[in-house]
Protein backbone atom coordinates (compact mmCIF):
# COMPACT_ATOMS: atom_id res chain seq x y z
CA UNK A 1 0.00 0.00 0.00
CA UNK A 2 1.22 3.17 0.29
CA UNK A 3 5.11 3.73 1.28
CA UNK A 4 6.91 5.97 4.13
CA UNK A 5 6.11 9.78 2.60
CA UNK A 6 2.73 9.33 2.45
CA UNK A 7 1.85 8.17 6.51
CA UNK A 8 4.36 10.79 6.88
CA UNK A 9 2.46 13.23 5.18
CA UNK A 10 -0.47 12.61 6.79
CA UNK A 11 1.56 12.41 10.24
CA UNK A 12 2.54 15.65 9.43
CA UNK A 13 -1.35 16.87 9.05
CA UNK A 14 -2.30 14.91 12.14
CA UNK A 15 0.79 16.03 14.44
CA UNK A 16 0.24 19.96 15.36
CA UNK A 17 2.24 21.92 15.27
CA UNK A 18 4.56 19.33 13.89
CA UNK A 19 4.46 15.40 14.63
CA UNK A 20 6.59 13.94 17.29
CA UNK A 21 9.08 11.21 16.33
CA UNK A 22 7.02 8.56 18.25
CA UNK A 23 3.69 9.78 16.21
CA UNK A 24 6.17 9.28 12.62
CA UNK A 25 7.43 6.29 13.72
CA UNK A 26 4.38 4.50 14.76
CA UNK A 27 3.21 5.39 11.12
CA UNK A 28 4.97 3.64 9.54
CA UNK A 29 5.12 0.44 12.21
CA UNK A 30 2.90 -1.85 10.90
CA UNK A 31 4.90 -2.72 7.89
CA UNK A 32 8.05 -3.68 10.40
CA UNK A 33 7.06 -6.74 10.33
CA UNK A 34 9.19 -6.70 6.51
CA UNK A 35 11.98 -7.04 9.05
CA UNK A 36 11.44 -10.33 9.35
CA UNK A 37 12.09 -11.73 6.29
CA UNK A 38 10.26 -13.63 3.63
CA UNK A 39 7.42 -13.28 5.44
CA UNK A 40 3.64 -14.73 4.17
CA UNK A 41 0.45 -12.31 3.10
CA UNK A 42 -1.25 -13.77 6.08
CA UNK A 43 1.87 -12.46 8.75
CA UNK A 44 1.91 -9.04 7.19
CA UNK A 45 -2.09 -8.86 7.69
CA UNK A 46 -1.58 -9.68 11.18
CA UNK A 47 0.40 -6.47 11.44
CA UNK A 48 -2.56 -4.63 9.69
CA UNK A 49 -6.00 -6.26 11.47
CA UNK A 50 -6.59 -8.17 8.48
CA UNK A 51 -9.49 -10.72 8.66
CA UNK A 52 -10.01 -13.02 6.05
CA UNK A 53 -7.54 -11.06 3.47
CA UNK A 54 -9.72 -8.03 3.94
CA UNK A 55 -8.59 -4.91 5.68
CA UNK A 56 -10.37 -3.93 9.04
CA UNK A 57 -13.45 -1.13 8.18
CA UNK A 58 -13.00 1.70 10.38
CA UNK A 59 -14.54 0.84 13.17
CA UNK A 60 -12.64 -2.17 13.95
CA UNK A 61 -9.37 0.32 13.67
CA UNK A 62 -11.06 2.80 16.22
CA UNK A 63 -12.15 -0.19 18.79
CA UNK A 64 -8.21 -1.34 18.75
CA UNK A 65 -6.89 2.21 18.70
CA UNK A 66 -8.97 2.94 21.88
CA UNK A 67 -7.72 -0.70 23.76
CA UNK A 68 -3.97 -0.14 23.28
CA UNK A 69 -3.69 3.48 23.78
CA UNK A 70 -5.62 3.14 26.77
CA UNK A 71 -2.81 0.57 28.07
CA UNK A 72 -0.01 3.24 29.18
CA UNK A 73 0.46 6.48 30.32
CA UNK A 74 2.33 9.41 28.43
CA UNK A 75 2.25 11.11 25.17
CA UNK A 76 4.73 8.90 23.54
CA UNK A 77 2.99 6.01 23.70
CA UNK A 78 -0.09 8.02 22.50
CA UNK A 79 1.70 9.24 19.90
CA UNK A 80 3.03 6.00 18.33
CA UNK A 81 -0.31 3.90 19.10
CA UNK A 82 -2.14 6.78 17.06
CA UNK A 83 0.48 7.02 14.10
CA UNK A 84 -0.12 2.94 14.12
CA UNK A 85 -3.19 2.94 13.75
CA UNK A 86 -3.52 5.62 11.27
CA UNK A 87 -1.51 3.62 9.28
CA UNK A 88 -3.92 1.04 9.20
CA UNK A 89 -6.61 3.54 8.27
CA UNK A 90 -4.33 5.01 5.72
CA UNK A 91 -4.23 1.88 3.73
CA UNK A 92 -7.59 1.17 3.94
CA UNK A 93 -8.48 4.48 2.20
CA UNK A 94 -5.52 4.33 -0.20
CA UNK A 95 -7.24 0.66 -1.57
CA UNK A 96 -11.02 1.95 -1.58
CA UNK A 97 -10.16 4.61 -3.39
CA UNK A 98 -6.23 5.43 -5.34
CA UNK A 99 -5.44 2.04 -5.58
CA UNK A 100 -8.86 0.96 -6.63
CA UNK A 101 -8.83 4.00 -9.45
CA UNK A 102 -5.08 2.06 -10.59
CA UNK A 103 -6.84 -1.35 -10.77
CA UNK A 104 -9.65 0.04 -13.11
CA UNK A 105 -7.51 2.51 -15.67
CA UNK A 106 -4.64 -0.02 -15.83
CA UNK A 107 -6.09 -3.32 -17.11
CA UNK A 108 -3.00 -5.72 -17.05
CA UNK A 109 -2.30 -8.94 -15.63
CA UNK A 110 -1.23 -8.99 -12.00
CA UNK A 111 2.57 -9.03 -12.55
CA UNK A 112 2.94 -5.77 -14.54
CA UNK A 113 0.01 -4.36 -11.76
CA UNK A 114 2.57 -5.29 -9.05
CA UNK A 115 5.53 -3.78 -11.10
CA UNK A 116 4.10 -0.58 -12.31
CA UNK A 117 3.03 -0.10 -9.04
CA UNK A 118 6.02 -0.35 -7.12
CA UNK A 119 8.05 1.84 -9.77
CA UNK A 120 5.54 5.02 -9.33
CA UNK A 121 5.17 4.63 -5.31
CA UNK A 122 8.87 4.12 -5.06
CA UNK A 123 8.72 7.86 -7.60
CA UNK A 124 6.64 9.14 -5.45
CA UNK A 125 8.65 8.97 -2.36
CA UNK A 126 11.22 11.34 -4.21
CA UNK A 127 8.82 13.81 -5.88
CA UNK A 128 7.06 14.20 -1.80
CA UNK A 129 10.63 14.87 -0.86
CA UNK A 130 11.56 17.64 -3.41
CA UNK A 131 7.97 19.31 -3.05
CA UNK A 132 7.32 19.15 0.57
CA UNK A 133 8.66 22.14 2.71
CA UNK A 134 8.56 19.45 5.95
CA UNK A 135 9.86 16.37 4.22
CA UNK A 136 13.65 17.36 5.51
CA UNK A 137 12.45 18.18 9.00
CA UNK A 138 10.33 15.42 9.18
CA UNK A 139 13.47 12.77 8.23
CA UNK A 140 15.94 14.07 10.43
CA UNK A 141 13.11 13.81 13.44
CA UNK A 142 12.68 9.82 12.69
CA UNK A 143 16.16 9.64 13.54
CA UNK A 144 15.63 10.38 17.33
CA UNK A 145 12.33 8.25 17.53
CA UNK A 146 12.53 5.42 20.04
CA UNK A 147 10.40 2.11 19.44
CA UNK A 148 7.54 0.60 21.41
CA UNK A 149 6.26 -2.86 21.31
CA UNK A 150 2.95 -3.29 19.74
CA UNK A 151 1.94 -6.60 20.71
CA UNK A 152 1.48 -9.22 19.57
CA UNK A 153 1.97 -6.97 16.16
CA UNK A 154 5.36 -6.25 15.95
CA UNK A 155 8.70 -5.15 19.00
CA UNK A 156 10.76 -2.57 19.78
CA UNK A 157 13.72 -4.20 17.97
CA UNK A 158 12.01 -4.60 14.57
CA UNK A 159 10.16 -1.43 14.94
CA UNK A 160 13.72 0.75 14.72
CA UNK A 161 15.35 -1.42 12.67
CA UNK A 162 12.68 -0.88 9.92
CA UNK A 163 13.22 2.91 10.76
CA UNK A 164 16.64 2.55 9.78
CA UNK A 165 16.07 0.71 6.80
CA UNK A 166 13.51 3.25 5.29
CA UNK A 167 15.85 6.26 6.55
CA UNK A 168 18.52 4.39 4.97
CA UNK A 169 16.29 4.00 1.23
CA UNK A 170 14.83 7.33 1.33
CA UNK A 171 18.34 9.29 1.34
CA UNK A 172 19.71 6.96 -1.47
CA UNK A 173 18.92 9.15 -4.82
CA UNK A 174 20.06 5.77 -6.85
CA UNK A 175 16.86 4.42 -5.74
CA UNK A 176 14.66 6.71 -7.38
CA UNK A 177 13.41 5.16 -10.51
CA UNK A 178 13.64 8.92 -12.73
CA UNK A 179 10.30 7.70 -14.30
CA UNK A 180 7.05 9.90 -14.97
CA UNK A 181 4.24 9.51 -12.88
CA UNK A 182 0.72 8.10 -14.21
CA UNK A 183 -1.96 7.22 -11.76
CA UNK A 184 -0.43 8.20 -8.18
CA UNK A 185 0.22 12.09 -9.39
CA UNK A 186 0.99 14.11 -6.84
CA UNK A 187 -1.86 16.10 -6.89
CA UNK A 188 -4.06 12.91 -6.86
CA UNK A 189 -1.57 11.91 -3.38
CA UNK A 190 -2.15 15.28 -1.98
CA UNK A 191 -5.62 14.80 -1.68
CA UNK A 192 -5.79 11.83 -0.57
CA UNK A 193 -4.09 13.33 2.71
CA UNK A 194 -6.05 16.08 3.00
CA UNK A 195 -9.24 13.80 3.08
CA UNK A 196 -7.35 11.35 5.12
CA UNK A 197 -5.46 12.96 7.79
CA UNK A 198 -9.12 15.25 8.03
CA UNK A 199 -11.06 11.67 8.57
CA UNK A 200 -8.57 10.52 11.10
CA UNK A 201 -8.99 13.38 13.01
CA UNK A 202 -12.55 12.57 13.75
CA UNK A 203 -11.94 8.72 13.76
CA UNK A 204 -8.88 8.38 16.46
CA UNK A 205 -10.17 11.20 18.74
CA UNK A 206 -9.69 10.50 22.55
CA UNK A 207 -12.70 13.25 23.49
CA UNK A 208 -14.23 11.75 26.11
CA UNK A 209 -12.02 8.75 26.95
CA UNK A 210 -9.60 8.88 29.87
CA UNK A 211 -5.99 7.20 29.39
CA UNK A 212 -3.50 6.97 31.82
CA UNK A 213 -1.77 9.89 32.90
CA UNK A 214 -4.15 11.80 30.95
Amino acid sequence: MPWPMVHFAIAQQLGTPEPTPSLLLGSIAPDAVHVRGNITREQKGITHLVNEDLLPDANRIRENYLLYVTQKPGKEWIDFVYGYFAHIYTDLRWVQTLYADYKKENKADNESLRFTYNQEVSQLEFEIIRSQHWAGSVLNTLKDSIGHALDPFVDKSEVEQYRTIKLEWLLEEGNEPKIELIYFTLDKVERFVQNTAAELSTLLTLEGIRVQGG
